[in-house]
């Protein structure tokens, strides 16, 4: 019996953790206590089915145990931000439950150890969704319509902007946004990617090119920077003779986006 109760009271720990856990991630916030809070909701959990009392009054100390680890987990300023935080907690707390009993109506009943197993399976599952769907919001945030304009042409682009990005033209003293080899090449397509990248071409024929010496965000020694006519941002921010940066750091890769804007352009 002993071993038993022990070994409840170590899963509804390891339960309670990840519940916690996962509400402050979700609500990108810190959790404290949270080790304490996870024993003080496993304790309550062990007890409760010992006792024999009615559903009702059952309910409200659930309740009332939620009510608790959120309060000692998590601080809130007014009545609006617990129960945002309380309605995460108990939604988070159906999931580890719905996983739980998903798997016992397949496979019928399972010993318990198989329910840490199971809630680790979803806690890791759920860290994953939860990093991709933060990741996705920032890039997001951070995602800029972009339009640049050069004599006859005009490109159509995402933009990112990135607080890394404080390059500048030692030239022409102006901030650098950064485009990949595929934006350069609808500006001037004469010139191959392995040119650029060797910097074998004729840089006379690229409107005021010039190359400076660099460190960081563009990778390599020094990259080609040149002036376009015109970039919109969003359609609602305009800039004359923008000085644009050819990097070939695979940013795009990280970002998802062709053109690194310059922290000093938004």
């Amino acid at each position: 019996m002993t071993i038993v109760i022990e070994e409840t009271l170590l899963i509804c720990l390891v339960l309670n953790s990840f519940i916690i856990k996962l509400t402050a991630m979700i609500l990108k916030d810190r959790a404290r206590l949270w080790l304490l809070s996870a024993l003080i909701g496993s304790i309550i959990s062990i007890m409760l089915p010992l006792f024999h009392i009615k559903v009702m009054l059952k309910l409200l100390i659930v309740i009332f145990s939620c009510s608790l680890l959120v309060c000692i987990s998590f601080k809130f300023s007014n009545f609006k931000r617990f129960l945002a935080i309380f309605g995460v907690f108990v939604l988070t707390t159906f999931v580890f439950g719905g996983g739980c009993y998903a798997v016992e109506s397949l496979i019928g009943s399972f010993p318990l150890f198989c329910v840490a197993i199971i809630a680790v399976v979803l806690y890791v599952i759920m860290r994953i969704l939860l990093i991709y769907q933060q990741r996705r919001d920032k890039l997001q945030r951070f995602t800029y319509n972009v339009t640049i304009k050069d004599g006859d042409k005009v490109i159509y682009e995402e933009g990112y902007l990135d607080s890394g990005n404080v390059l500048y033209d030692t030239v022409t003293k102006k901030p650098i946004i950064l485009v990949t080899f595929d934006v350069f090449n609808k500006l001037y397509q004469n010139i191959n990617y392995i040119n650029a990248l060797t910097k074998n071409f004729d840089k006379s024929i690229i409107k005021d090119g010039h190359f400076i010496k660099i460190n960081g965000v563009g990778s390599g020694t020094s990259i080609l920077v040149f002036t376009i006519d015109e970039m919109l941002i969003n359609n609602d921010k305009s800039f004359k003779d923008v000085a644009v940066g050819l990097s070939f750091s695979s940013f795009d890769k990280s970002f998802g986006k062709k053109i690194l804007l310059n922290n000093v352009l938004i």
